[in-house]
């Protein structure tokens, strides 16, 4: 018995005109995904011949820590400053492709006051509390950190005397230093809490212990400085200087956004957890294009039968355009994305449906929010959703195994849900090369 297709469809077919543009759209959206694709990758050949020579330098900073403590507390001191400067110069090296960062040393130390083993457990959890803040905002392999102690660091406090003359009782400390060099640090400190009944230590407990009680970075990047073969100037880099100087004391309070951690351009193998669940066969990626966008490619390949009258077979692609309101990767987006589906399908019912080597075509909008599960950033799970319409056409067979006979065909549009899911992925990072246009 034949099965006539409904109204609707005997609708679409008296306007083949809103058919072809409909077609005409989703292949133009499809057209801009691939040059978005394209112009994300960066061209080696265009660029001019250069001479490069690769030069080492180094960026400091610090940040105080309170007397036998190894939290860290932005409040403090003036390590809201110090810290800022520091992660902004990371940052330049992250974005800046002719850097590459290589080691970056966390120094932890403690001032020479207490038992010598409590300041080695002192100097050691500052250290890696300072390398958990740098965890949380880059995503640098564990390799590249190194951890160095000063459990009592009396040459900190030699040199912080000798600067400042002003220092009270500076000048009996430093001489009482030079006659005691050769002592161990516990008898040491005992001699100097009774020098002249105390009163220079009490001083250095003042105006000198508290800065000593710290935790330091050095990051050892290589700089490529391009010497093209043209007459154009030399263009202007980082400064790659010190930072020598001894920051303000300032209590203004720095926010460090989680989100940061995204200064590299990230690239992901995804899975829908949903058609995973309804066995059929998906895997994806997306990569970042530029700050706040990506493109998203799932690709379903499902050969199979799941059983006799039960089957999803398709192959199907659906690109989207990305745009996240963060950085590319976390956070909420909102997307636009086509969709190509050759499909076979049927559930257990009397018939099956399929494809006349035909591809649906589709366009919709979608949004979707991201998040990591782990602090280097590398697992995540998203959730999405998406509408618009898909334009197809079907054969209506009998679903008596692979060769049953030839119901009806028919064709349609469908304007609804064209995207869901629950995806969970993993992600490769490598160092962003922005052009000077792709900083939006």
């Amino acid at each position: 018995m034949d099965v006539t297709a409904p109204a609707y469809h005997k609708e679409l077919k008296c306007n083949p005109g809103i058919n072809v543009a409909r077609h005409a759209i989703s292949i133009c959206l499809a057209a801009l995904i691939l040059i978005a694709l394209i112009s994300a990758v960066p061209c080696v050949a265009s660029e001019p011949a250069t001479d490069t020579l690769s030069i080492s330098a180094q960026a400091q900073a610090r940040i105080d820590f309170k007397v036998n403590l190894t939290n860290f507390d932005k409040t403090y001191h003036s390590n809201d400053s110090a810290l800022g400067q520091v992660l902004a110069r990371i940052d330049s090296m992250v974005l800046d492709p002719r850097m590459r960062v290589e080691r970056i040393t966390v120094v932890g130390t403690a001032s020479p006051e207490g038992p010598y083993l409590n300041n080695v457990r002192l100097a050691n959890g500052r250290a890696r509390a300072f390398i958990s803040i740098l965890r949380e905002r880059y995503s640098f392999p564990d390799s590249i950190y190194a951890i160095s102690t000063i459990p009592e660091d009396w040459d900190g406090m030699r040199m912080m005397l000798a600067a400042d003359s002003t220092i009270p009782y500076g000048a009996v400390v430093l001489s009482f230093l030079d006659r005691t060099a050769n002592i161990d640090g516990d008898t040491r400190e005992r001699r100097l809490k009774s020098l002249d009944g105390g009163a220079p230590y009490a001083s250095m407990r003042h105006h000198v212990l508290p800065y000593l009680r710290r935790a330091s970075v050095l990051v050892d990047y290589d700089t490529r400085w391009l010497c093209c073969r043209i007459d154009n100037p030399a263009p202007a880099y980082t400064d790659i200087r010190p930072l020598t100087s001894t920051p303000s004391f300032s209590l203004m309070a720095v926010d460090i956004p989680e989100h940061a951690a995204m200064r590299q351009r990230f690239f992901a193998l995804k899975t829908n957890l949903l058609w995973d669940a309804a066995l059929c066969a998906n895997l994806g990626f997306e990569l970042e294009l530029w700050p706040h966008w990506s493109l998203d490619v799932p690709v379903w390949y499902s050969p199979y039968d799941i059983t006799r009258r039960w089957r999803i077979r398709l192959l199907a692609t659906q690109p989207e355009l990305r745009y996240w309101l963060r950085d590319a990767g976390a956070g909420h987006y909102f997307g636009v994305h086509t969709s190509v589906i050759g499909f076979n399908v049927s559930f257990a019912g009397d018939y099956r449906y399929q494809d006349p080597n035909h591809a649906a075509f589709g366009l919709g909008i979608g949004y979707g929010f991201a998040f990591h599960l782990d602090k280097a950033r590398r697992w995540s799970m998203e959730a999405q959703i998406g509408a618009g319409y898909i334009s197809y056409k079907w054969i209506k067979y009998h679903n008596t195994g692979r060769n049953g006979a030839e119901v009806s065909r028919g064709g349609g549009t469908y304007w609804g849900l064209t995207r869901a899911g629950l995806a969970i992925s993993y992600k490769f990072y490598s160092q962003r090369k922005e052009r000077r246009w792709m900083k939006w």
